[in-house]
């Protein structure tokens, strides 16, 4: 598989997921409420450290949010209109797949921005850990979901 096609199908499957888990509006709300209860658990942040953090969290969260899911939303409808990938041209899917890689580029430099800001409020062992945390935050809330969606089909 060339690096273009898996570029695009990663992304795809990143947003058709995020769009399945999203799909219940209270089920959001629930998962933004565990995941902030599990980084705050699992970073030991002081009141002071949380104090600071969160409003910086949140607003990368919503920057990553606008950069993934809406530029890739457009992006795929985009590419609907004109057929779906199949019916692209050579030069149509070069144009899309620069755009990719300048929103892998916005988002390498939101999380530059991002990290410069954590670091004036806590370490950087948080700041790592904090990625590892989001990670094992993501594969239980998937397996959570596949476990539910499994009992749904029995």
């Amino acid at each position: 598989m060339n690096k273009k096609t898996f570029l695009l199908t990663l992304i795809f499957a990143l947003f058709i997921s995020f769009q399945v888990l999203s799909q219940e509006k209270g089920s959001s709300n629930k998962i933004k409420t565990l995941k902030v209860s599990f980084i705050t658990e699992k970073l030991a942040l002081t009141s002071q450290e949380a104090s600071k953090f969160w409003p910086i969290y949140n607003k990368f969260e919503k920057e990553r949010y606008q950069l993934y899911h809406l530029e890739i939303a457009e992006m795929k409808k985009k590419i609907d209109d004109l057929g779906g990938i199949d019916m692209l041209s050579e030069k149509q899917a070069e144009v899309f797949t620069k755009d990719m890689l300048a929103l892998e580029k916005l988002d390498y430099e939101t999380n530059v921005r991002y990290q410069n800001a954590l670091k004036k409020v806590i370490s950087y062992k948080k700041i790592v850990k904090l990625q590892m945390v989001e990670r094992d935050f993501n594969r239980q809330l998937f397996r959570r979901y596949k476990n539910r969606k499994a009992k749904n089909k029995k």
